[in-house]
């Protein structure tokens, strides 16, 4: 059973409208939509690659030239990324890469692998002046996946660089779900909690409200509670979404930036749901994937699919018709400084960075073990 004091905080409000599509959790880590094939698994190469992109590098700077865009706009503008968290320091990966584009243009031996030897530490503490340490000054948070619900692990870079932490957790029964609030009131951590898939991401109701306050929230260290509300599929209408959201308490609420990935928000809608039912102000973030792109996107064109443009890659892991973009290519970093600047016009409060985590599929693909 749920503390009293958490019980108060449940939402009751019934979401209207039926679903198109069954609710998916977009999210890495949630769901297996399309996962890896057989072939995907087997790395077999014929001729080894003269040069592997540093596919974290890339991640990195597409990251960073947004949030560059963003804070000299925006200097208040937050920042939470989704996993990830191997953008946040040099990883071996890293060193490993340069090492072996280093011998391959020195012409050294495929069989040489002596490269591997250096770099194995993983060092937690970015020199400055590097593209990292930017990077890992510019976010204000980071949301990881299952840290009370799944191997309990914490990631020490969040914690060492004052980086808020928000937990994603996909619980296993309810009472693991509150076992799980109870724990993050304790460690003062921000948790979204679930127990059924279908729910997640997509259901007002199905989350508590943990730590209810009136107080205005400008900081995500300042919040208590979140709600990912980036399925909105339940919803026939723009107006009963923005509705139900302004009849909440969160101190946070993620949502996508166009409601059914295409109808703008008004100034109206954005200020209603920036406010809480009980008056004070909360923080009101537009997730966007930087990696993937959907036929239900604006930008999408019909003449679009796998392999045309070459840039369109494979379908998402997470997402059922989404399809994984080479996202260093010129063309899709178009795309996305586009939509992140028209997420900055809207007048949200912040981003919600998901599809880092594609860098993993790429590094798969290259012979670095």
């Amino acid at each position: 059973m749920l503390l009293p004091s958490l019980k108060y905080g449940i939402m009751a409000f019934l979401l209207t409208g039926t679903a198109v599509f069954p609710a998916v959790a977009g999210l890495y880590g949630f769901n297996s939509a399309n996962p890896y094939t057989s072939e995907e698994k087997i790395l077999d190469m014929k001729y080894l690659p003269t040069q592997i992109r540093n596919y974290r590098a890339a991640m990195r700077e597409n990251l960073q030239m947004l949030i560059d865009y963003a804070h000299k706009n925006k200097p208040d503008f937050r920042i939470i990324v989704h996993e990830g968290q191997e953008l946040l320091y040099r990883s071996s990966w890293e060193d490993a890469c340069d090492g072996y584009n280093l011998s391959r243009r020195q012409k050294g031996s495929i069989n040489d692998t002596s490269f591997l030897n250096h770099g194995k530490q993983i060092s937690l503490e970015p020199k400055p002046d590097t593209p990292e340490y930017k990077y890992l000054h510019s976010v204000d948070a980071v949301a990881v996946n299952n840290l009370y619900c799944g191997s309990g692990k914490e990631h020490d870079i969040t914690f060492n660089h004052n980086l808020g932490l928000i937990s994603i957790d996909h619980c296993p029964s309810e009472e693991a779900a509150e076992q799980a609030v109870v724990r993050s009131v304790l460690d003062k951590k921000i948790l979204y909690v679930f127990t059924n898939l279908d729910q997640a991401f997509s259901n007002i109701a199905s989350q508590p409200l943990i730590n209810d306050s009136a107080r205005n929230v400008g900081n995500v260290d300042e919040a208590g509670n979140i709600l990912l509300m980036t399925d909105d599929s339940r919803y026939t209408s723009k107006d009963k979404f923005v509705q139900d959201l302004s009849r909440t308490n969160y101190d946070i609420i993620v949502i996508k930036p166009l409601f059914a990935h295409r109808q703008r928000f008004s100034p109206d809608d954005i200020r209603r749901m920036q406010f809480k039912k009980n008056g004070s102000r909360r923080l009101l973030i537009a997730e966007m994937n930087v990696s993937e792109a959907s036929p239900q996107d604006y930008f999408w064109h019909k003449s679009w699919k796998i392999g045309q443009p070459s840039w369109l890659v494979r379908k998402s892991f997470v997402d059922r018709d989404s399809v994984i973009t080479k996202y260093w290519n010129e063309n899709w970093r178009r795309i996305i400084s586009g939509h992140f600047k028209d997420i900055l016009a809207t007048g949200f409060d912040g981003v919600f960075f998901t599809g880092v985590q594609n860098h993993l599929y790429f590094e798969q693909q290259t012979p670095l073990e």
